[in-house]
């Protein structure tokens, strides 16, 4: 019998922000927002930011907890949480959108 939840529980999109080179704190927050809204418009749930961990940042994890305090005042998003370990664990949020 199949499981007609399953998709529930993986990100439909995920958006990797390795490689991108150095962000400034609005230019992070600026695509997290558009993809955001991409997502919404395709009427996805359940998406995922590939962030890291902090390991090559001098002072530690920047993006992850500058999308953390983001998610909890966004109007779009329901919940986030850390991704399980299959999905990356510490270094991926997953995001339930409304």
């Amino acid at each position: 019998m199949a499981n007609k939840y399953k998709h529930l529980n993986f990100p439909q999109a995920e958006f990797d922000f390795h490689g991108l080179g150095p962000l400034t704190e609005q230019e992070i927050l600026t695509l997290a927002d558009q993809f955001i809204d991409k997502c919404l418009e395709k009427d996805f749930s359940v998406i995922s930011f590939i962030v890291g961990q902090g390991k090559h940042s001098a002072k530690g994890p920047v993006i992850k907890p500058l999308l953390i305090d983001f998610f909890k005042n966004h109007p779009e998003v329901v919940s986030f949480s850390e991704g399980k370990f299959a999905q990356g664990g510490q270094g991926v949020l997953i995001v339930r959108l409304k």
